[in-house]
């Protein structure tokens, strides 16, 4: 898994690229993401908890102490209208690329776990058995919960789509961001008992 942000980090530095990262928070009504952009442009780490954005900012400067963070104004976010259209409603379909190397330094369960989360429609949900059995682990549901847990790109893989037989389960960002998500996506009276 290390070895594969370091590749990463110098793949970007023998491109010329350099190793200056955005890391922001930005707000949207009651919603706020955390968000890390490569130098590519490209979202590689996105969460709704603090302490998971500043755990991957660290992983990355603890792998090249070059890296830099800069910081970047909402408005000035190449994807702040897709957010702000995605939590005002009008937008189901975040139109972003899966491009971040925290999926490649994924096992490979967690990253088969993270496709099928990909493919959970809008306005749906699946239970984490479910989610398991679909990603090859009839009896890994706890597993399957764990992977939802590190994913690298909440909201792009929609992980808030995962819930529990009889309830929410659980969510990085907190189960009150968990809850308003699936409210705004309508999937409430589907997903929550």
């Amino acid at each position: 898994m290390k070895n594969f942000l370091k590749n990463y980090l110098q793949k970007l530095s023998k491109a010329g690229l350099g190793l200056d990262f955005v890391s922001a928070a930005y707000s949207y009504g009651k919603f706020t993401i955390y968000c890390l952009v490569g130098p590519e442009e490209n979202i590689i780490h996105l969460t709704f908890a603090s302490n998971g954005h500043e755990m991957a900012q660290k992983r990355l400067i603890g792998l090249d102490n070059n890296v830099v963070f800069r910081a970047l104004k909402q408005e000035d976010f190449r994807y702040n209208t897709v957010f702000k259209d995605y939590f005002t409603g009008d937008l189901s379909k975040l139109p972003l690329k899966i491009d971040s190397p925290f999926i490649g330094a994924g096992t490979s369960f967690q990253q088969r776990v993270w496709r099928h989360i990909s493919a959970i429609p809008y306005g749906s949900c699946i239970t984490y058995r479910e989610l398991a059995e679909s990603a090859g682990s009839h009896k890994g549901a706890r597993a399957a919960g764990t992977a939802c847990g590190a994913n690298p790109l909440a909201l792009i893989i929609p992980c808030h789509r995962v819930v529990a037989q009889n309830g929410l389960g659980g969510f990085a960002g907190g189960l009150d961001i968990k809850k308003s998500l699936l409210t705004l996506e309508n999937a409430e009276n589907n997903c929550i008992e």
